[in-house]
C-alpha cells in the first residue's frame, strides 16, 4: 500500500514538474520572440509559394488547350487571385499548424534538447546573464532545426495545399474565360 501511495505521489509530482517546465518554456518563448520567428517563417513560405505558384501555374496553363490570348488572360486572372490564395494559406496554417501546435510539436522538444529546466528558469529571471547570452548563441541553431523539422513535418501539407489551389484557380480561370466567350 505504501508503494502505491509513494508511486502515485511521484507520478503527480513528475507531472507537475513537466507542466511547470512547459509553462516556463512558453514564457521564455514569449520573452524571446519565438512566435515572431514562426510568423517570419510563414512569410518566407508565402514568398516561396508565390514563386512556386506562378511557375507551376505557367506550366499548367501551357499544358491546357488555351490559345495564346487565353493563356495571357489566365495568367492575369491567377495573378489577381494570388492574394486570395495567400489568405487561404493563412487560414489553412491557422487550422492545420497553428503556432500553439508548432510550439508544442517543434519548439518545446527543441528547447528541452538544448536547455535544462533550471537553465530555462535562469533565462526567464536573468535574461541578460551568462545564460541569457547562451540563448543568443543557440537561437540560430534552434531556428534552423525548427525550420528543418517543420519542413519534414509540414511540407506535404503545404505541397498538397498549393497543388489544390493551383488546380482550383486554373479551373476558375477556365470558367471566367469561357464565361467571357459565351454569348
Amino acid at each position: 500500500m505504501k508503494i502505491l501511495i509513494i508511486s502515485t505521489l511521484l507520478l503527480f509530482s513528475c507531472t507537475a514538474l513537466a507542466e511547470s517546465y512547459d509553462d516556463d518554456l512558453k514564457e521564455l518563448f514569449e520573452l524571446t520572440g519565438v512566435r515572431n520567428n514562426y510568423i517570419g517563417l510563414n512569410n518566407i513560405i508565402i514568398n516561396q509559394m508565390q514563386s512556386s505558384f506562378f511557375q507551376a501555374a505557367d506550366q499548367s496553363i501551357d499544358a491546357k488547350s488555351f490559345t495564346e490570348d487565353q493563356k495571357k488572360q489566365a495568367g492575369e486572372i491567377l495573378k489577381a487571385r494570388f492574394t486570395v490564395m495567400v489568405k487561404n494559406y493563412e487560414e489553412h496554417v491557422k487550422e492545420s499548424m497553428p503556432y500553439e501546435t508548432v510550439a508544442q510539436d517543434i519548439y518545446l522538444p527543441l528547447y528541452k534538447e538544448n536547455y535544462t529546466e533550471s537553465e530555462v528558469k535562469e533565462l526567464i529571471v536573468f535574461y541578460r546573464s551568462p545564460v541569457g547570452k547562451k540563448t543568443i548563441g543557440a537561437a540560430q541553431k534552434i531556428s534552423q532545426q525548427a525550420s528543418q523539422r517543420s519542413a519534414e513535418k509540414y511540407d506535404s501539407i503545404m505541397i498538397d495545399f498549393v497543388k489544390k489551389q493551383i488546380e482550383d484557380n486554373i479551373t476558375l480561370a477556365q470558367k471566367e474565360i469561357a464565361d467571357q466567350v459565351a454569348p
